[in-house]
């Protein structure tokens, strides 16, 4: 797969991850940990801002929330792709897998831990944030399922392209010799 061929194919990962974010679905369900463990395990280091970008443009048309969220939300995305970064020369199925579960696990704790301190819904104390993990569980198991399923995706589509990638004739014709 060409240079050029993976970063179309990124882009198209990331406008995908655009749509599905503006269309209805379940609170959480979305591709972007997908798109930044891609970014970080399998793009140039310059595209590590795709899934960022995606979060922009979508947050635009969503709307905004509290902006000390919004931060620990980006950050949370931006510690995904800097950590697949690190992982990439470990990559594997297995690795990927992991990821993904530990990214789900960092935007639970994340997220969950900045509603409690800066939304004004919880005491901040350790009962106020006990409370807002457990009323983060519902939408922890969407986030898990989501991010195993576009993760999946992203990676199954990958890897179905690169084995598929144009093979030279003159590579058919030695073999076939």
């Amino acid at each position: 797969m060409s240079k050029k061929q993976l970063v179309i194919l990124a882009l198209l990962f990331t406008a995908l991850t655009v749509a599905l974010r503006l269309t209805d679905h379940p609170w959480n369900f979305t591709p972007l940990a997908a798109l930044a463990l891609f970014s970080g395990f399998v793009l140039p280091k310059k595209y590590l801002v795709l899934p960022l970008a995606a979060q922009v443009v979508s947050d635009v048309f969503i709307g905004t929330y509290t902006w000390q969220i919004m931060v620990v939300v980006y950050i949370s995305y931006a510690v995904m792709a800097l950590s697949a970064l690190a992982l990439r020369e470990r990559y594997s199925f297995a690795t990927v897998l992991v990821s993904s579960l530990g990214a789900s696990i960092l935007f639970y704790l994340a997220s969950n831990a900045a509603v409690w301190l800066w939304s004004g819904m919880y005491p901040v104390n350790l009962t106020g944030l006990m409370a807002s993990l457990a009323a983060g569980i519902p939408f922890f198991r969407n986030t898990m399922l989501g991010d195993l399923l576009f993760t999946g995706v992203f990676f199954g589509v990958y890897e179905l392209a690169r084995s598929l990638a144009f093979v030279p004739i003159s590579a058919i014709k030695k073999t076939l010799a």
